[in-house]
């Protein structure tokens, strides 16, 4: 057998299987900062603003996202949006993602009395929507995402009340 078929071997022998390269970690814990505009708007109030946040992602097996975050907001006021959120990413340098989101907001906000509501709405605006990150990358062990776009509905009973969010930017570093 030749020098190079041993050199060949060896490195087969020692490299490891396909299956194990690259495997990503079961949980990764990212740490991230955002930055944008969130808005509740009904018929009976408005409510949000501009402003930025933190929040914790847990990514599971390299393509499923659990997050939580929270924001101040102003504008309208002094606001707190906290976000719950739950989705699939794909896998990759370039990783856009879709989330489930319910999003709750407290705090300042426009009350506007209608005869369907003659007093103001108690309570926080709370919506359920989407969430579209289609300009999300991945390099190492930081996340950097452009422009994410969320829509969702709330209910002021009677009435329905629509969320508003865009992230303009927002940057996580895995813990």
């Amino acid at each position: 057998m030749s020098v190079s078929a041993l050199l060949v071997l060896s490195t087969l022998a020692t490299s490891p299987a396909p299956s194990e390269e690259a495997q990503p970690p079961r949980h990764q814990l990212t740490l991230y900062g955002r930055s944008g505009v969130t808005a509740y708007l009904s018929a009976a109030r408005t409510h949000g603003g501009v402003g930025g946040g933190f929040g914790l992602r847990d990514t599971v097996d390299g393509r499923w996202l659990l997050q939580v975050d929270a924001s101040g907001l102003t504008g309208l006021g002094s606001a707190l949006a906290v976000r719950v959120g739950a989705g699939v990413q794909r896998q990759g340098w370039w990783a856009p993602a879709a989330l489930v989101s319910l999003t709750g907001l407290f705090g300042d906000r426009l009350d506007f009395l209608t005869p369907e509501h003659p007093v103001p709405v108690a309570g926080p605006s709370v919506g359920l929507g989407l969430t579209l990150a289609p300009a999300r990358f991945t390099l190492g062990g930081a996340q950097v995402s452009v422009l994410e776009l969320g829509v969702g509905a709330g209910t002021d009973r009677p009435g329905l009340g629509l969320m508003y969010g865009l992230t303009l930017l927002e940057v996580g570093v895995a813990l």
